[in-house]
């Protein structure tokens, strides 16, 4: 069980900003890239952000408990 201090602290931080939407900006990126020629780069952007991405929708479904009411 996850301590009530580090589950506030998740859910403020990580939960309650917009950081979500401007993380979409590394995918946005990856597909400039990849749209340009560089498809290694791209796919790496692309790659980084799902994986980041499923870690952090993983850890606010599975781990804490956010209610936001």
């Amino acid at each position: 069980m996850v301590s009530e201090k580090l589950n506030l602290w998740y859910c403020d931080i990580f939960v309650a900003q917009p950081w979500q939407f401007f993380f979409l900006l590394v995918a946005l990126a990856g597909a400039f890239f990849y749209g340009r020629g560089q498809h290694k780069l791209g796919w790496t952007l692309i790659g980084i952000w799902v994986a980041v991405t499923i870690t952090f929708s993983a850890l606010t479904n599975f781990v804490f408990s956010c209610n936001m009411e």
